[in-house]
């Protein structure tokens, strides 16, 4: 037997002996929950094979129908990854937090979460990562960050480009952050905070914005955290301001995007 047979065995065995027999109704949803909770307890790593249909059916004292439609509800949920032909099966899925933020997006959408609080919790993430950002960012952080600021600088008189590029400096700063979970939840942000009918930087507004993303970059790059987590604080504070006057939760024409 080769050493891949044999891990693959090892990881059934342990894939059989972690499963319960599942009888009542809601099956493939008992399934579901039971591989679920076997992930957050730690039983089970990305890469582990869970095994064929064939091999879950009798594990679970299910029939394969039963099976294949918790499979495809553990891949829609980004769980398992599923291999079809020989040698195929389920295994735990590798991560991807892009997944998860465009979920989560479509998740506040449906929900019809304000845009009101998508600014509070823009407030909470942008400004931790700022903090954050001074005490880990790197080389290429810093340069990407330098290199958005003189994009910007040629675009004060063009409300779009000025503005994709303040977007583009508030996600380099989360970024820059190193938290993977504050990123995720920024991206997913993105949608509400930066929708395509906002309001566009005018001169004024560009030059005020970009003196202030010259600032936090300072900031970043001397690992000054005080300053740039208050700095930030009063940044996303004024853009608040602007889209909610007199702190009412009507958007005014739509938030400005920077």
């Amino acid at each position: 037997m080769s050493m891949e047979n044999s891990m693959s065995k090892n990881a059934l065995n342990k894939s059989a002996s972690t499963w319960a027999p599942v009888r009542a109704n809601s099956v493939a949803n008992q399934i579901v929950e039971q591989v679920r909770e076997a992930l957050f307890a730690g039983n089970f790593q990305t890469g582990d094979m869970l095994g064929s249909e064939k091999d879950l059916a009798e594990q679970f004292d299910v029939s394969r129908i039963t099976v294949r439609d918790a499979l495809r509800t553990l891949e829609t949920m980004g769980i398992v990854e599923i291999k079809v032909g020989a040698g195929g099966g389920a295994r735990i899925a590798e991560g991807n937090l892009d997944h998860f933020s465009d979920a989560l997006a479509i998740q506040f959408k449906l929900s019809g979460v304000t845009e009101f609080e998508i600014l509070d919790m823009q407030v909470a993430i942008e400004c931790k990562a700022a903090e954050l950002a001074t005490l880990n960012r790197t080389p290429e952080n810093l340069e990407e960050l330098r290199e958005i600021l003189e994009e910007a600088e040629g675009l004060l008189d063009d409300p779009t480009g000025f503005t994709q590029a303040g977007q583009r400096f508030h996600l380099a700063v989360v970024e820059a952050s190193g938290n993977r979970a504050l990123i995720a939840q920024f991206k997913a942000l993105r949608h509400v905070v930066w929708p395509q009918n906002a309001r566009r930087a005018n001169r004024g507004i560009a030059e005020h914005a970009q003196k202030v993303h010259q600032k936090l970059y300072t900031m970043i790059d001397k690992g000054d955290h005080e300053a740039a987590r208050k700095l930030m604080v009063a940044h996303l504070e004024s853009i608040r301001a602007v889209a909610f006057p007199e702190n009412g939760k009507e958007v005014a024409s739509g938030p400005i995007c920077c």
